[in-house]
């Protein structure tokens, strides 16, 4: 009974100093989780606010750009469209060849000088843009091509107009119409 008494003084510090010990690591393994927890949410909350402001900047950098480009393209479709086309070019006595290829000329310059405004407009305005050139292109070509060369280009700009787009079917209008739905969608 004395070994078992001997025992027992040795083994109770044992066990209270352990259950101490377990108690106090418990309770630092919960002060430590909570700090954890608490640091990853300001972190989460720090790259949320992060994300925010850097959206804020691309919002306010590349609104103005795509308006912009927006009023770029009505610009380019209004100087491409065939009124307005034969309005700047067309001079005293010039023959259909001349015209033909000054107008081709225009078209081609400014609308190299706007492609990269289809970074900043939507595909579909884009791809309805091209059309409306290349159909500006093709009625100058198929109104030259009812003429001979050397005539004067006096005819030839009166068929480009009657002969051009109609009301129903102007693809210059379409993208116009494209446009400002982009608009709309995106600054409205």
């Amino acid at each position: 009974m004395s070994d078992f008494i001997e025992l027992l003084k040795i083994l109770l510090p044992t066990i209270a100093t352990l259950v101490v010990v377990y108690v106090m690591i418990r309770e630092f393994t919960k002060q430590s989780t909570k700090q954890f927890d608490h640091l990853k949410n300001e972190q989460q909350l720090l790259i949320k606010k992060m994300e925010n402001e850097r959206a804020e900047t691309v919002l306010k950098t590349s609104m103005p750009i795509k308006f912009q480009a927006n009023e770029r393209m009505v610009l380019f479709l209004e100087r491409i469209n065939p009124p307005n086309l034969l309005t700047r070019v067309m001079k005293p006595k010039i023959n259909v060849r001349t015209l033909q290829t000054q107008l081709l000329a225009t078209i081609r310059d400014e609308y190299e000088h706007n492609m990269s405004q289809q970074l900043y407009i939507s595909n579909n305005t884009w791809e309805l843009v091209k059309t409306a050139k290349e159909d500006v292109v093709r009625l100058v070509n198929s109104s030259a091509a009812k003429f001979n060369s050397d005539e004067d280009a006096g005819k030839f700009a009166q068929d480009i107009i009657t002969d051009g787009f109609n009301n129903t079917n102007n693809p210059i209008e379409k993208a116009l119409n494209s446009l400002k739905d982009d608009i709309r969608e995106n600054f409205g």
